[in-house]
């Protein structure tokens, strides 16, 4: 929501950049798009780093293993916060600090000593949480008559992003080029070259809230906060773990399961770059996210009983199909139920988000344990069953 049409920046007004039906993609529009997409880049490559930075750290395992989960700490720590440290700074410091974030992260993270690598990661994890809550708020602001549509486009160019980041690494290895310039230069250098227009393109700026309003009205954020709680785990629990899947149902190599994996993530990156035509099409909610839940359940239904690894692949590209919209829509559904607070409304999102990846994964893995991989990765369709019924039972 704009505040009486004052804008943040050293910009004189914002211009209108959202029209019934469809999107008209500003300045300030593309900077996000740009700015979240390298942070998928730097977020989903770090998997494809914890090899080499293992071998040139000289530690086990289970060390590295602990870097994705600053990220999620990181959601925590700005889910709790980061309403108010929002509102204490306004959305365009905010945004600069969490680019700013981003880039001494990364190259924290590149450095050869474990403290500073560490260091990095969490402020890699906090630079990045607190850009997942600002982006969903201002795309929504800019685009009030599609905040989906917006959200589910940033979201496509980021899974682009992602996809490319272990390609990225691979190649830089394979060449001989060391893993740190795959996984640096090409973000980097976007974050650098976007960082300077972030101090000058404007920015909508948020209504003060009553100090009584978020709490006399949580009870309107409490169903939504759930369908985010449900639609990230439901994905992270196929980026976690679809690899040992495929390796220990299909009797791959090390090399092809994440290759075959990553096809969940080609799935996702084609449903949200068509997140403005499908969004257009099916403007009831409610009815996007029955049709998207229905997909990645037959999907995931195809992954699980796939005879072939050819047909498995085939089911994880359908399953991250149907993922695609869920995020983007629910996310977009909690900033709308508090349209008096929309930061805080991201920065609960944004705890939802870090609980469901630091806790539905973790519960598949535990469960595995006990039961077997197959068996435990029935939490999916359990899910994507919770988030039908909690869709259903919704007030429109």
């Amino acid at each position: 929501m704009l505040a009486n049409g004052r804008v943040s920046g050293f910009g004189t007004s914002l211009p209108h950049v959202d029209h019934p039906g469809g999107l008209s993609r500003g300045r300030a529009t593309w900077l996000l798009y740009i700015v979240l997409s390298c942070l998928g880049f730097l977020l989903n490559g770090l998997g494809a780093i914890l090899v080499p930075l293992q071998k040139d750290l000289h530690v086990g395992r289970d060390q590295v293993a602990f870097y994705p989960t600053l990220f999620a700490v990181g959601l925590l720590v700005v889910g709790v916060l980061g309403g108010r440290i929002v509102g204490r700074v306004g959305r365009a410091v905010a945004l600069r600090a969490s680019i700013g974030g981003m880039v001494l992260g990364g190259l924290l993270l590149a450095t050869s000593t474990q403290v500073l690598t560490l260091l990095g990661a969490l402020i890699l994890g906090v630079g990045g949480a607190l850009l997942i809550q600002l982006i969903p708020a201002l795309l929504s602001a800019l685009h009030p008559h599609a905040p989906a549509a917006a959200v589910g486009e940033a979201n496509g160019l980021a899974s682009g992003a992602s996809v490319l980041a272990p390609l990225a690494v691979a190649g830089a290895l394979a060449t001989g080029l060391g893993w740190r310039v795959g996984y640096l230069v090409a973000p980097l250098v976007l974050l650098v070259l976007v960082l300077w227009p972030a101090w000058r393109i404007p920015l909508p700026v948020a209504a003060t809230p009553a100090h009584d309003a978020p709490l006399g009205r949580a009870r309107e954020l409490v169903g939504p906060w759930f369908e985010v709680v449900f639609a990230v785990s439901v994905e992270f629990c196929m980026v976690f773990w679809a690899a040992s899947a495929v390796t220990e149902w299909h009797h791959t190599s090390d090399g092809l399961a994440p290759a075959v994996a990553s096809l969940f993530l080609v799935g996702m990156a084609t449903g949200r770059s068509l997140a403005v035509p499908i969004t257009v099409r099916l403007r009831d909610e409610r009815l996007l996210m029955l049709v998207c839940t229905a997909v990645a359940a037959a999907g995931f239904a195809i992954f699980w009983l796939a005879p072939v690894l050819p047909l498995a692949g085939f089911g994880l590209a359908v399953t991250g199909l149907g993922v695609a919209l869920l995020y983007p829509t629910t996310v977009s559904r909690t900033v709308a139920a508090w349209p008096h607070a929309p930061d805080r409304a991201a920065a609960r999102a944004a705890l939802a988000s870090g609980v469901a990846i630091g806790g539905a994964p973790f519960v598949l893995a535990r469960l595995a344990d006990l039961v077997g991989l197959r068996a435990a990765y029935l939490v999916v369709p359990l899910l994507l069953a919770a988030l039908a019924i909690r869709t259903l039972a919704a007030r429109g």
